[in-house]
């Protein structure tokens, strides 16, 4: 089903459903993407195998979204973003589908620790699927360069994404989220079998894989009070009216200029 009219809208968007959210602090602004679910409160635990993840995970927004009545979907309505420092904020939320840990930083040999990834719950074929290292515990300062070898969206295993940096500044403290490209002509991961680093970063450290699926683009500015976007009035926001699965683990990443600690609300309706 859809919203029948403007009003329609209007009234779902008035009920104030929210998946929210509060930060204690955030990573360096030298890290180019972050996880923030690492930062909220209440800390997530971090994972030794891959776990799937769903709406009552530990990465998850504070609150479980509800699933849609038969019928019916829950879909992205706006959001209200509050940050405490000066500095420009992007925000994407995200699906997160799963999420592993164990990783060493130092081995140059193939690491299957915690691998391949948790079956997909959803978005099953992978299909539109983005996978990324995340770094629980900081890396070496040495900069280097990772593969990962993976199964796309039409089931193909022995895939091999192109060499990213990993390590050295910027790319080595926890939060850190390293995005992984795909092959040629693929258009999802279906799961990650195993990571290659192409020489050691000094320190061992502790990363993983994690799978997720892209809704939404929030821009936020700083230090201005709330935030408000919605899909129609505002601006600000790429990925309106976007689905929410049923179980979705909603949870943000983070690009920003100058470290911040966030709060907020991401609105969802039902239609």
């Amino acid at each position: 089903m859809a919203f029948v009219d403007y009003d329609a809208y209007l009234a779902t968007l008035g009920q104030n459903a929210v998946a929210d959210f509060q930060s204690a602090s955030f990573i360096t602004t030298a890290t180019r993407i972050g996880d923030l679910s690492r930062v909220m409160l209440p800390s997530p635990t971090t994972p030794t195998t891959s776990v799937v993840l769903d709406r009552n995970s530990d990465r998850a927004l504070n609150a479980a979204v509800p699933n849609a009545a038969s019928g019916n979907r829950m879909s992205i309505l706006g959001a209200r973003i509050s940050a405490a420092g000066a500095g420009g904020i992007a925000l994407t939320v995200v699906d997160m589908l799963n999420i592993s840990g164990g990783l060493n930083a130092t081995l140059t040999t193939s690491q299957t620790t915690n691998l391949p990834t948790a079956a997909l719950t959803r978005y099953t074929s992978g299909d539109g699927v983005h996978a990324a290292l995340v770094v629980h515990v900081g890396i070496g300062g040495t900069a280097t360069t990772v593969t990962c070898s993976y199964t796309n969206q039409a089931g193909t295993s022995g895939r091999t994404t192109p060499a990213v940096a990993v390590g050295g500044s910027g790319l080595n403290v926890a939060s850190l989220l390293i995005r992984l490209p795909l092959q040629s002509g693929d258009t999802g991961f279906r799961s990650v079998e195993s990571v290659t680093l192409a020489g050691s970063t000094g320190t061992a450290g502790n990363f993983g894989v994690v799978l997720f699926k892209p809704l939404a683009l929030v821009m936020a500015n700083d230090v201005e009070g709330a935030n408000v976007m919605d899909n129609v009035s505002s601006g600000r926001m790429v990925g309106q009216f976007a689905e929410v699965l049923d179980n979705a683990c909603l949870n943000l990443f983070a690009s920003m200029t100058v470290g911040q600690v966030l709060n907020g609300a991401i609105l969802l309706g039902e239609a």
